[in-house]
Formats: structure tokens, C-alpha cells, sequence
């Protein structure tokens, strides 16, 4: 009703095109699915800072996800490592649980923008190449509903599994089918530093992770912020 009364006059006061502006801002459903770094402070970060300008977002993290999992090829695919949701005040965080369908879950809360962090897994495969069809699903799906797509990469590591050359491959890989499939590229590889005193060798320390997280919503914000 307002943008009609908006059209019909050009002597509406300024504040309340501002106002008008405001709440379509805060008026977006943000949609959010990742891997086990988004389990931790990643995660929690991204979710403090996007709550700031959204009006709902729901964050879902599934430890050892690939896009395979998400798209459920085998039903339901239950990690057992480490589930986290939250959505306002309603949060979940469970040791073992059944992974959501991806589709379901865009159908469900038919989102303005949806969020995918989806990489390292990828790369700790036999070969990167593997996840192409599932990461293309994924994009799809996004595009059919209508809602914005953006790709979190995978950050560094210093892993025997998750090397610096399937990295790359990894990286390489989302960054070209992003373009195809018209979905936003965070790329976290030029933002993040595996710490070298640390042994794990993929899963960021919370501090590290936090400050991934804090870049990592700078280039979110300014994507979503004319959504």
C-alpha cells in the first residue's frame, strides 16, 4: 500500500521514503546452510552480524557436509559429529542428527537470500571434480526459488587430507560454477591464514574463527544490502 500511495504522490515527506526504505531492508529472510566451521564461531559470528539487518535468519550447520548431504541423495544424511540450528530464539545443538533437505528447507521459509558455506569437505574428497553435479543442484535449487544465491568458499588449511592443491581445485571449481549459475563467490581463501602453531590442521581455533567470520560478513552485508 505504501509504494502505491508513493507513486501516486511526489509531496510525500522525506522521512517516510526513508522509512519505506528501512523496512525493506529489515524485511529479508536469510537463509543460511554449512559445514562444522559454521558449527562454531563462524557460525555465531556471521549469525550476530546478519541479524543486525534481517528480519528472520536461520542458520543450519551439519558437521562433514558436502552438497551431497544437503541435497539428502540418501533421504535423510545424519551427521554424527555435530548439528547446529538457530533460528531467533529457537536453537538446536546436537552431537547426532538427521541433516535437513536442502530443498525442504527453502520451501519452508522461502528465502530472500540463501547462504551456502561448502567447501572443505569438498576438498577432503578423492577428487574436487566429484561434487560438481550437487554443487550445480544446489545453485539451481536456489535460482528456481527465486532467492539470491551466495557461495562461502573454503578457508586455508594445513591438512594432509585438505591440501593446498585440492584446495585450489576446490576453490576453482565453486568460483567458476558460481559465475555459470549466477550465485555470489565469497572467497575465503584470500581472507584466512591456517595458523601454522596450530596441529589440527583444518578446524580454525575460535578466535581465528571469529575473525574469518567478522571478513566474511563484511562481503555478506554489502551483498545482501540491496536485496
Amino acid at each position: 500500500m505504501l509504494r502505491r500511495i508513493m507513486k501516486k504522490s511526489l509531496l510525500i515527506p522525506s522521512f517516510l521514503i526513508l522509512f519505506s526504505s528501512a523496512f525493506a531492508q529489515e524485511a529479508k529472510t536469510i537463509l543460511y546452510v554449512g559445514d562444522s566451521h559454521s558449527y562454531g564461531k563462524l557460525g555465531t559470528t556471521i549469525e550476530k552480524n546478519l541479524s543486525q539487518k534481517a528480519a528472520r535468519v536461520i542458520m543450519q550447520s551439519s558437521c562433514g557436509a558436502t552438497p551431497s548431504t544437503w541435497l539428502g541423495n540418501n533421504k535423510y544424511e545424519k551427521t554424527v559429529c555435530g548439528f547446529w540450528k538457530k533460528d531467533g530464539n529457537e536453537e538446536i545443538r546436537s552431537k547426532e542428527h538427521n541433516t535437513p533437505k536442502f530443498v525442504d528447507e527453502l520451501v519452508k521459509y522461502r528465502p530472500d537470500v540463501t547462504i551456502v558455506q561448502l567447501g572443505t569437505n569438498i576438498a577432503a574428497g578423492a577428487k574436487p571434480a566429484n561434487a560438481r553435479n550437487s554443487i550445480i543442484a544446489m545453485m539451481k535449487a536456489i535460482k528456481d526459488e527465486g532467492s539470491k544465491c551466495i557461495w562461502i568458499g573454503p578457508p586455508d588449511a594445513n591438512s594432509k587430507v585438505v591440501t593446498q592443491v585440492k584446495l585450489k581445485e576446490t576453490n576453482d571449481l565453486l568460483t567458476s560454477l558460481a559465475k555459470e549459475n549466477n550465485c555470489q563467490y565469497v572467497d575465503s581463501l584470500k581472507i584466512t591464514k591456517f595458523p601454522a602453531d596450530n596441529k589440527e590442521g583444518i578446524h580454525y581455533p575460535p578466535s581465528a574463527s571469529a575473525q574469518w567470520g567478522e571478513k566474511v560478513s563484511v562481503q555478506l552485508l554489502e551483498l545482501i544490502k540491496d536485496n
